[in-house]
């Protein structure tokens, strides 16, 4: 909102006895802008000051371009202060550059006006711009030169077009316009056309524009088009390019050559650092234009190895008798080889990038195989996006079905092998449940939604003085899921029992939690199967992992109790842990920090959890998780004791939920002791027997938590993930006694990849924690990092930048070490 302070005083200064003389006296008025370029946020600012030797009448306030509105302000009695109020609605749409004329009138009708010119930023106002031509243009009497215009507003644009400035006469047109039917109008439109040069000399303007649904109008800055002569034309077109000095192999680099003769051949040269050729393109144009402007395709696919340094030039020709061509000018005002050129060293670099198709965030990712297909979870557009491996595309209408803020996201296990299914499981972190999507081509559709319980932790105490009570506390936090993993355990054999496949997850730390767990988390499990309709609850388990956070009986512990409680259409409420069961907590450490990471092994066996995220604790933890421990839980677990000491007025029963496969607090809590600061993100093998946690350090830990051997890490970036085959152990014997260390396998997957702030990864093995290796790519990974393998069995590596989603096929590397490296 904008305040137009307006001073405004009239005063009689003569006096005309002898008779009426009219005012002829026009008022004076000043705009005033507080800043040229100014936030809506912030509103339309500037001040009005208008006088008159009589009195004012009226002041009109007229806005136009990107804002679109008329004030009139009539004075009935004397004035000599005005504050007038202007509201711009931050979701207008208004933006850009509006032009304010202020008009003063006074009562004899005289009047006088002022103009000023404020750019307005918003991100939802028109945008407009002018593609080209580009700046430097030049043109000849009888060529044409391209015009193109593209122009996008979130409520629609219905027109767009080109106006010519500067001398008349120089063009044949001096306006066109593309303009839309009726409503409703796109988001988004280009208007390609051209000009035919009629002048032999001097110049002309071109400037795009574009007209809103709202009637609001945006243009461009002009561009000066050089209209010069072509007779005996010796002189090679003027060229730039435009390309990253450190690009993917099938990147894009722009190149602009214009030329009075017009442009008949324009294209691009790749050579080694030594002069060797590497590649060449162009196209033919008919030379009708003077001013080109081409995109191509590096298409450096097959070199190798990367990253590898090339050297790129443009190159143009122009229809002249002489047929001139050049290169790129170190200058583009100077030609070349008239004047010095200029060539790029590129540094090309392995992967390819994708954009998301409609923006956003992503934060956790999963590969199936068996579609070809990574899973990638869009909380800020609550779907679920589709990257297909095969072709490098993404599926535009990707899964909006996958429930509200989808965050952590899981294959469906089918055996204790690696084996899994075509359906995936998807935390709803806007919600209080977990998705699971049929992800076949035919079908990606939602199967059921797994509501989750309500978990209420409560601590117990029993207070005899006189008389003995119960004193419950009870702490309802969230139970919204974040991170999750999945796991199963098998009836026999190795497949997974239909009745015993479970999420792994944390939940979201919710503000409104109560103290000590306000705006942290805890970690859970929920048995996966659909209860039906109406729902058999016969067949709904969860859990409550308070077993991480075990503590001795002490001043400051307390008992604790839980209760799980499903509401209607269930209506199901039961003690899951008695306080029969002694089992003693400190509060302050039961809560996690407010991102907590959930990853399971690749067998489903094991999963692995890390404390990320604000932690309270001078240091952060991780736990694990086994199938191969005992679960015990349901009706042969019930129990009933006293709770009031020999007295036995007071007595408590219920469920004791046990899960011996959740890391102990003794384990957990000998982790932070340690390590040091919070967990930014975590891995874990294919058999679960190596975990690695990413803090100031990257750790490496054996299943039982045990620190075994650090790498160097700079403490910034986030992304890892291990070789898909690495089924090692970070200890245990080495050759000859045994076929490599740590396992048997070939210590070339013995690997983690570990993405750096500076776009490159790191390859280290996770036995020595050495660094056997490094791959650079183009962005800087920003989120998740996922390494899977693919049908064929080739290991692919993909990765979350600011330009969207990076690809590649992982090289091989030779692992130089069983032997410990020479220190």
């Amino acid at each position: 909102m904008g305040a137009l302070v307006s001073m405004l005083w009239a005063c009689e200064t003569t006096r005309n006895p002898g008779g009426i003389q009219r005012d002829v006296v026009p008022p004076t008025i000043k705009l005033k802008a507080s800043a040229d370029t100014q936030d809506i946020a912030g509103g339309l600012n500037f001040s009005v000051t208008a006088t008159d030797n009589l009195g004012l009448k009226d002041i009109r306030l007229t806005y136009t371009g990107g804002y679109i509105n008329t004030t009139d302000t009539v004075f009935t009695s004397a004035v000599t202060n005005l504050t007038v109020g202007e509201k711009v609605n931050p979701g207008s749409g208004a933006g850009g550059l509006i032009t304010i004329v202020g008009r003063a009138t006074d009562g004899a009708g005289n009047f006088a006006e002022d103009t000023i010119r404020v750019f307005l930023v918003n991100v939802d106002a028109l945008r407009v711009y002018l593609v080209q031509p580009a700046a430097g243009a030049v043109a000849s009497q009888g060529k044409y030169i391209p015009v193109s215009v593209a122009a996008h507003q979130k409520s629609g644009v219905k027109r767009i077009g080109w106006l010519v400035g500067g001398v008349a006469g120089q063009t044949a047109k001096t306006a066109d316009s593309l303009v839309q039917g009726s409503p409703p109008f796109p988001d988004t439109l280009n208007f390609v056309d051209s000009v035919l040069v009629t002048g032999s000399t001097g110049f002309f303007t071109i400037a795009g524009f574009a007209v809103d649904s709202g009637n609001r109008v945006g243009q461009t800055s002009p561009i000066t088009v050089t209209i010069l002569s072509v007779a005996n034309d010796n002189t090679p077109p003027q060229i730039e390019q435009f390309l990253t000095l450190r690009s993917e192999a099938n990147d894009t680099i722009t190149v602009h050559a214009t030329d009075p003769s017009g442009i008949t051949v324009i294209g691009f040269a790749v050579t080694s650092t030594a002069g060797a050729p590497i590649r060449r393109d162009s196209v033919l144009l008919s030379g009708s234009s003077t001013d080109a402007l081409k995109r191509f395709a590096l298409g450096l696919n097959t070199l190798a190895p990367l990253p590898q340094q090339v050297v790129i030039q443009a190159f143009a020709c122009d229809g002249a008798v002489a047929h001139n061509c050049g290169v790129t000018g170190g200058t583009f005002t100077i030609p070349s080889p008239t004047g010095p050129s200029r060539a790029d060293t590129v540094t090309i670099v392995a992967g390819t990038t994708k954009t998301l198709p409609f923006g956003g965030r992503i934060v956790d990712a999963i590969y199936s195989a068996n579609q070809r297909e990574l899973y990638l979870t869009n909380p800020s557009l609550s779907r679920v996006e589709i990257f297909q491996a095969a072709n490098s595309t993404f599926v535009t209408a990707g899964i909006p079905t996958a429930g509200p803020q989808p965050w952590g996201i899981a294959l469906w296990p089918r055996d204790t092998l690696g084996a899994y299914g075509d359906s995936i499981v998807v935390a709803n972190s806007g919600g209080t449940q977990l998705s699971i999507i049929d992800v076949t081509p035919g079908a990606r559709v939602l199967r059921w939604r797994q509501d989750l319980p309500d978990m209420l932790i409560q601590t117990y105490r029993v207070i005899c003085a006189p008389g003995c009570k119960t004193v419950i506390t009870e702490y309802n936090v969230s139970d919204r899921p974040q991170y999750l993993a999945t796991v199963c355990r098998p009836a026999g054999g190795t497949a997974c029992a239909a009745d015993s496949i479970f999420a792994l997850y944390s939940t979201t730390p919710e503000p409104s939690n109560p103290a000590p767990f306000t705006g942290r988390a805890t970690l859970r499990m929920e048995k996966l199967i659909n209860p039906g309709n109406p729902p058999d609850t016969s067949r709904l388990f969860g859990h409550l992992f308070w077993e991480i956070s075990g503590a001795v009986p002490s001043a400051t512990s307390d008992t604790l109790r839980v209760v799980e409680r499903r509401g209607p259409p269930y209506n199901v409420s039961k003690v899951t842990l008695t306080a029969c069961a002694g089992v003693n907590v400190e509060l302050a450490s039961f809560a996690l920090g407010d991102t907590t990471f959930a990853r399971n092994s690749g067998n489903f066996t094991h999963g692995f959890f890390g404390e990320g995220g604000q932690v309270t604790a001078q240091f952060a933890r991780v736990m694990s998780y086994t199938t191969k421990a005992q679960l015990l839980h349901g009706a042969s677990t019930l129990r009933g004791c006293s709770t009031s000491g020999a007295l036995g007025i007071i007595r408590d029963s219920g469920q004791v939920d046990v899960d011996f496969g959740m890391s102990p607090s003794v384990a957990v809590f000998d982790f932070i002791s340690n390590t040091s600061t919070k967990v930014r993100s975590i891995a874990t093998n294919f058999n679960g027997s190596t975990n690695a946690a990413r803090a100031d350090s990257v750790y490496y830990l054996d299943e039982g938590l045990r620190l075994k051997v650090t790498s160097p890490d700079s403490g910034i970036a986030t992304g890892m993930d291990m070789n898909y085959n690495h089924n090692f152990a970070p200890s245990g014997p080495c050759p000859p006694s045994s076929p490599a260390c740590g396992g048997s396998g070939s210590p070339n997957d013995r690997l983690l990849f570990v993405a750096r702030f500076d776009a490159n990864i790191d390859v280290f093995d996770t036995y020595f924690g050495y660094q056997v290796g490094t791959i650079s790519i183009r962005d800087p990974i920003i989120g998740p990092l996922r390494v899977a393998k693919d049908a064929s069995g080739n290991q692919l590596l993909f990765g979350i930048t600011g330009r969207g989603l990076v690809m590649l096929s992982l090289p091989a590397f030779t692992n130089p070490l069983p032997a410990p490296p020479v220190r």
